[in-house]
């Protein structure tokens, strides 16, 4: 009997707790809930925890591409997956098989890459960079671009707004847009 005694007093402790963890869980903010601003917080301090995964690569946010872009004046190569890609990309970029092969005729025009967040554009950026080939990274990536008000198109070039993220922990895009993902 004393056994139930302190399971009894164990779950009149546990029992209220249990019930404030799972309040607090169930009202703690998804990802849909967030505010645009918080989503943006989001991403950048995602994108600072990947950052020492490519030290020494140059970066670039997504004003300073749309001012290369205005110039006229950059390759941009988005580097995610074929199936991401088929959503929507930035207009006039090009896919990492194609920058590979275009390599040569580019010279001195600046590149940026881009994925969804970083990450990866982020590590094709410091593989460049060992290779002797300057790229710049695009912060925040496709997510940074959305926010900043960058476009995107379908793969018949008609702007819209969904975006492939990659899975569903990078679903930051701002309100109004679309996150698509498998994962």
């Amino acid at each position: 009997m004393r056994s139930s005694g302190l399971v009894a007093t164990g779950t009149r402790f546990f029992g209220p707790l249990l019930t404030l963890v799972l309040i607090g869980c169930a009202k703690a903010p998804e990802m849909e809930n967030m505010t645009d601003a918080a989503k943006k917080a989001r991403i950048e301090a995602m994108y600072e925890e990947y950052r020492a995964e490519f030290p020494g690569v140059r970066e670039i946010d997504a004003a300073g591409l749309m001012a290369l872009e205005k110039a006229g004046s950059v390759v941009v190569v988005d580097v995610r997956e074929p199936e991401e890609r088929s959503i929507s990309i930035i207009p006039g970029s090009i896919d990492k098989a194609e920058f590979e092969r275009r390599l040569p005729e580019l010279g001195d025009i600046p590149v940026v890459l881009h994925c969804t967040i970083g990450y990866r554009s982020g590590v094709y950026a410091g593989e460049l960079r060992g290779r002797g080939i300057e790229a710049m990274n695009l912060k925040g990536s496709i997510l940074a671009w959305a926010h900043a008000g960058g476009p995107v198109v379908d793969r018949e070039g008609k702007a819209t707004r969904r975006v492939h993220v990659y899975g569903k922990q990078w679903a930051l895009l701002p309100e109004g847009w679309e996150a698509v993902y498998d994962r």
